[in-house]
């Protein structure tokens, strides 16, 4: 029997409410906030549109550090100025737009900030964000990661990006959302943008993008991709094997301790690194219309921007008026009609025997008798260490890389590089030739129709011989099937020295891997009196080829195998294409390098082993390099494709060509 309790609750106020009212409440509220939430987190997507549809020059603004002593504040203004002074020129902000302050950085950051952090936030919007938004320049500033704003938002839970942008509409993204660039004609470009990438490598700035665009089905992955936050400059162009478009990848530089002009940062010196690397980066884009496809150029340097900028714009007048190719004819007429291409000698070094192959014997033995060799009298050629040219021109010259035709396999790209040839360099006298690796099938030394085989590529070459530097003594002109006898007894081919003999039957010199080519581009007779270019020539990457990443293997190349650092590498047997400019202050003829991996003429690669046979990515890969008259004119531009070889070439020559005529103002009236 329970005892009846002294009090008994009979009535609260409010009431209680039961377990099912107090869920669906709270879930509600959650519900409310999550969107006042979201609406305090930058965007996912954030769309913009272009008022019409010529070619526009994008400009990343990143790590600009506002109110550092290390940062050079002149040339955040340089950046604002030359956006607002010049039609279709936007930036895009990739982050730590300010310094920012951190007690846990006492000594490299917040001992060298003079300016606390109000007046960073102040500096920055009345110099740099106003001006630029008063136009409508500014398409949007990436938010929400963490990093120098971002020490302010962890510390006060104050959103630093909203209070930089207050009334400015200034669109804020996410880390890593999509910004859309639409034209009046409907037609859009994507990228996806970082401040801090999802991934990095000491040696390649943009692994963290291109991973990221790897894990995307190609239908729906961006144009390009962007970050800032490392302080190194890596822009390059890929094209996958199998892929049908390629993909570009911005790393940009900053404003902080990136010029000789101000103090380096404290924190790279700590570390025992060199100065960062400066701004100057980002993309062209142009929509895609009736007459062509959409266009999209990254670019590495301020000035390598503007040239290609100026250079597709007047392409895109003159292709709209439908004079492209009156002009050019006119251009080859009027200003020259082909470059002067002198061998330098005395300047090119062969090497040694190491490199030279073995004469073929003065006899075979067939049916047990002594037959004369009729290759054994052949003069043997020993590849170059390094070849000079002087190329006497006063417009562009494109400098083709044609790689792995595989001629002799069943997958050979003989039709496909034949056709290349008769459309963008026979047509074209101020079109050059390399030929890289894998030209004949490695396996063709074993043919009996090597002969065949080989005479196959001869013709080739022939048919651009005036316009051919060099033939690169390959891996597949090594074999040591190519000195032995094969065939039947009745139709047999004699031992012989692939190379030696293409050299003889052609006149074009042989290189070896990592061999060096010189070339003075430009007007003057003497070659000191133009730029020099400086490329090296790879063969395989010494097992630092990536099959993922295609210009991974040429700069390790660079770093670890080129004493004498070249301006560009070129060359690989990895099955993605693509090109790769960096920043190195330290080399001799360019602060920014190239790396250029060229794609397959074949039909199929042949270096992922029998069981993963797979289509090489597209060929046509270039570097085009403009004429000077001293070091300081040194400008190259690489390519990705044949589509964009050609518009590029035509471009610059276009621009280059009417420029001497006089020409420039009274054609883009003409085609207004």
């Amino acid at each position: 029997m329970s005892k009846e309790k002294l009090f008994r609750v009979v009535g609260q106020e409010p009431d209680y409410l039961s377990p099912e009212e107090s869920q669906e409440l709270a879930l509600a509220a959650i519900e409310m906030l999550q969107k006042v939430e979201r609406n305090y987190i930058g965007r996912d997507s954030v769309t913009v549109r272009l008022k019409g549809n010529d070619p526009t020059m994008l400009i990343c603004a990143s790590d600009l550090h506002a109110g550092s002593i290390t940062t050079n504040h002149k040339s955040i203004l340089e950046l604002r100025d030359y956006a607002l002074t010049h039609p279709n020129v936007g930036l895009v902000l990739l982050g730590d737009e300010v310094e920012g302050l951190k007690e846990a950085y006492l000594n490299t950051n917040t001992a060298r900030t003079p300016i606390d952090f109000q007046q960073q936030i102040d500096l920055i919007r009345h110099m740099f964000l106003e001006p630029l938004a008063n136009q409508g320049k500014i398409l949007a500033m990436v938010s929400g990661y963490w990093g120098h704003p971002g020490w302010a938002e962890d510390a006060t839970t104050i959103n630093t990006w909203r209070l930089m942008t207050d009334g400015l509409d200034i669109p804020i993204l996410r880390n890593g959302g999509e910004l859309n660039i639409r034209f009046a004609n409907g037609q859009t470009q994507s990228m996806m943008i970082w401040h801090n990438p999802p991934g990095s490598s000491p040696f390649d700035p943009v692994k963290g993008l291109r991973d990221v665009a790897f894990m995307t089905d190609e239908r729906v992955r961006a144009d390009g991709y962007m970050s800032g936050h490392i302080h190194r400059v890596g822009v390059a162009k890929e094209i996958y094997a199998g892929s049908k478009t390629a993909v570009y990848y911005i790393s940009s530089g900053t404003a902080k301790g990136s010029s000789s002009t101000t103090p380096p940062d404290r924190y790279g010196v700590k570390l025992g690194l060199d100065l960062a690397d400066p701004l100057g980066q980002g993309v062209i884009i142009e929509p895609k219309t009736k007459k062509g496809n959409g266009k999209n150029y990254p670019y590495a340097s301020f000035r390598q921007g503007q040239v290609a900028f100026d250079a597709m714009r007047i392409l895109d007048k003159t292709e709209s008026a439908g004079t492209t190719d009156e002009l050019l004819e006119e251009i080859r007429e009027r200003v020259e009609a082909r470059p002067t291409i002198k061998f330098q000698s005395g300047s090119s070094r062969v090497s040694g025997a190491e490199y030279t192959e073995d004469a073929p014997g003065g006899t075979v033995k067939i049916k047990g008798k002594e037959v004369e060799n009729p290759y054994s009298k052949m003069r043997m050629r020993a590849p170059y260490d390094s070849l000079t040219y002087d190329i006497q021109t006063r417009l562009p010259i494109a400098l083709h890389l044609i790689s792995n035709a595989r001629l002799g396999s069943s997958s050979e790209g003989y039709d496909e590089l034949k056709q290349y040839e008769a459309n963008l360099i026979a047509s074209n006298p101020h079109s050059l030739v390399v030929y890289l690796r894998n030209m004949i099938d490695s396996y063709a030394g074993s043919s009996p129709d090597r002969m065949e085989i080989l005479n196959k590529f001869r013709d080739l070459i022939n048919g651009t011989r005036e316009q051919t530097l060099a033939i690169m003594m390959c891996e597949s002109l090594r074999q040591g099937s190519w000195g032995k006898v094969v065939g039947s007894r009745e139709d047999y081919s004699a031992p012989i020295a692939p190379g030696s003999y293409l050299a003889n039957e052609t006149g074009v010199p042989l290189i070896h891997h990592l061999s060096m080519i010189k070339l003075g581009v430009g007007p003057g007779v003497k070659l000191k009196e133009k730029p020099l270019y400086v490329g090296a020539f790879a063969d395989k990457l010494l097992k630092h080829g990536s099959y993922s990443r295609p210009t991974f293997g040429l700069r390790r190349m660079y770093d670890l195998y080129t004493q004498e650092k070249p301006g560009f590498v070129a060359g690989g047997h990895m099955p993605h294409a693509g090109a790769m400019t960096f920043f190195d202050r330290g080399n001799p003829v360019t602060d920014h390098p190239i790396l250029v991996a060229p794609g397959w003429f074949a039909k199929y690669v042949d270096t992922m082993g029998k069981g993963n046979v797979m289509q090489g990515a597209e060929p046509g890969q270039a570097i085009i390099f403009m004429p000077g008259k001293t070091q300081s004119d040194y400008l190259a531009l690489p390519t990705v494709n044949a589509a964009e070889t050609e518009y590029l070439h035509d471009a610059l020559t276009l621009m280059q060509g009417l420029e001497i005529l006089g020409m420039t103002d009274k054609v883009l009236k003409r085609t207004r």
